[in-house]
């Protein structure tokens, strides 16, 4: 029996590059993939049960700035779906919880971030644990970064070591646990 793979990249507000995440879905060997607007979840026309694949795609989430991720965040968090009462976030935690992929970039990113989806310390998807600010050069930075593996991850990128392409002017995560491994008080 063909196993089948479903994308679905979310979209609206201000966000871009869905065209090219969808191509990129496609050549990866998803067999469906749709752009979907927020709206079509928040109605209750399409649901995140229905996909294996959740992009989240970069942009300008609700402009350009730090912290406009969380206008995304608290819409998702806070909003039900129209047919069924149902909040939005759920469908996102059944999501993560059946194991299912969720990568987001650049504002998709922040919006994981803002979400409490990551880092999701002690395994708590709905806490925001951590926060991104402005690099510690004060300036956009386009560099390779290495990452470790993680045997712990149930993430299949955090599986081997790998170096990624890294290009932001607001990449540094703080949270709780860096400052006090970096020794300062929390």
């Amino acid at each position: 029996m063909k196993s089948y793979m479903r994308s679905i990249i979310l979209t609206g507000y201000r966000t871009n590059c869905e065209m090219e995440t969808a191509h990129a879905c496609r050549l990866g060997g998803s067999d469906v993939v749709n752009i979907v607007h927020i709206s079509e979840l928040l109605c209750g026309s399409r649901r995140l049960d229905d996909y294996d694949f959740l992009n989240l795609p970069g942009g300008f989430l609700d402009g350009d700035d730090l912290g406009v991720a969380k206008a995304g965040a608290n819409r998702i968090i806070h909003a039900t779906v129209k047919s069924t009462g149902e909040r939005l976030l759920d469908q996102f935690l059944r999501f993560i919880h059946r194991g299912k992929l969720v990568p987001g970039v650049c504002n998709g990113f922040q919006l994981m971030v803002k979400l409490g989806l990551l880092p999701a310390f002690d395994g708590d998807h709905t806490r925001q644990w951590a926060t991104l600010t402005y690099n510690e050069s004060g300036r956009f930075e386009d560099r390779w970064v290495y990452l470790k593996i993680n045997p712990d991850s149930h993430c299949l990128f955090a599986r081997d070591e790998r170096h990624l392409s890294s290009r932001e002017a607001r990449r540094r995560q703080v949270s709780p646990r860096r400052r006090e491994r970096d020794g300062e008080a929390p």
